[in-house]
């Protein structure tokens, strides 16, 4: 792998502005940066701009290019590298960030990428993966997170979507910040890597946002049903981090864009898939929108809740004909 240490490259990366798409006519789409984030021939001109780990002496963290791997072959990595000797748990964080880019045409859009977290040799340490996909406005300075998920243990290739809203003539960046941790503590009998990795991240404006891919299906792409978008899109209808404040729980719902529907969508806070730690709670939301809801914590669960850096999550959504039920972690804050 191409890497790119933490300390090595800037904190932020001064590019310059990427020339705008032509403009497209009305009901076409154009995708930033140049290149679509399929990173088949490179970096496409994305860099590391920080990457450190909690534990310096024994654990270390970078950024790079992973020519071997990828949808298809060729994609950014996130990677933890950790000393046999580590005897505690460790917390690495990396950022990846795009090329400026400078869009035509404003309006809803959506942001996509595919993710893949490999525990590697140290499975036994438990590693999970926090990450977000933001868009900052250069122009404006505004921030917003089209996608946060967490991921448990290894997992394979999987694609996620977020909706955004761009303003005509604006620059913007995507930044990937993407966090590994372990838990379960260091033995000092291990050592080895771990790795996230992202791979077809692009930022597709016009027609609502909706992905590239061709096909009907209201642009969804060809052969890809409702019931198999909201199977596949269900865990990125819970974004985190969750607040907890007192005896009430707060956590965000969203209605990817790619599903094409409104949502409705019930979510219940859990100790473990079989203990309730919340009463559940509903919401429709809009195609591409995003609604806060609170839960009440049950008797005599704030202090387990409390007590943790992460809660589990049950949502189940609805959208026209389909239904899919999804398990999901989020950080927890505390106010």
């Amino acid at each position: 792998m191409q890497t790119w240490r933490g300390g090595l490259v800037p904190a932020v990366v001064a590019m310059t502005a990427m020339l705008a798409l032509v403009a497209p006519a009305s009901g076409a789409t154009s995708v930033y940066p140049s290149g679509g984030g399929e990173f088949s021939g490179g970096a496409e001109g994305w860099q590391a701009t920080a990457a450190g780990c909690n534990v310096p002496l024994l654990c270390s963290a970078s950024g790079g290019y992973e020519p071997g791997d990828g949808r298809p072959a060729g994609s950014l990595a996130a990677d933890t590298d950790i000393d046999l000797n580590l005897l505690t748990l460790f917390e690495s964080t990396v950022t990846l960030q795009s090329p400026d880019f400078k869009v035509g045409d404003g309006g809803a859009s959506s942001l996509h990428l595919d993710r893949r977290f490999v525990s590697g040799s140290l499975v036994d340490l438990a590693p999970r993966l926090d990450y977000t996909a933001q868009l900052v406005d250069r122009t404006s300075g505004k921030v917003s997170t089209s996608i946060a998920e967490s991921v448990d243990g290894g997992s394979g290739w999987n694609g996620e979507d977020g909706a955004a809203t761009v303003a005509a003539g604006h620059t913007y960046a995507i930044v990937l910040t993407a966090r590994t941790s372990s838990t379960v503590a260091g033995t000092g009998l291990l050592s080895g890597s771990t790795s996230a990795r992202f791979d077809n991240v692009a930022l597709t404006v016009g027609s609502g946002g909706a992905n590239g891919g061709g096909g009907g299906d209201n642009g969804h792409g060809s052969g890809s049903s409702l019931a198999a978008r909201v199977a596949e899109l269900a865990p990125a209808t819970l974004a985190g981090p969750a607040t907890l404040k007192g005896q009430r729980l707060s956590v965000k719902a969203r209605c990817p864009a790619k599903i094409g529907r409104a949502c409705r969508i019930s979510v219940l806070g859990l100790l473990n898939k079989r203990k309730p730690a919340t009463a559940p709670r509903r919401v429709k939301v809009a195609t591409g929108k995003t609604k806060r809801l609170v839960l009440k914590l049950k008797p005599r669960t704030k202090g387990k809740v409390a007590a943790r850096k992460r809660l589990l999550f049950k949502v189940k959504v609805h959208a026209g004909n389909a239904d899919a039920t999804a398990f999901k972690r989020l950080r927890l804050l505390r106010r």
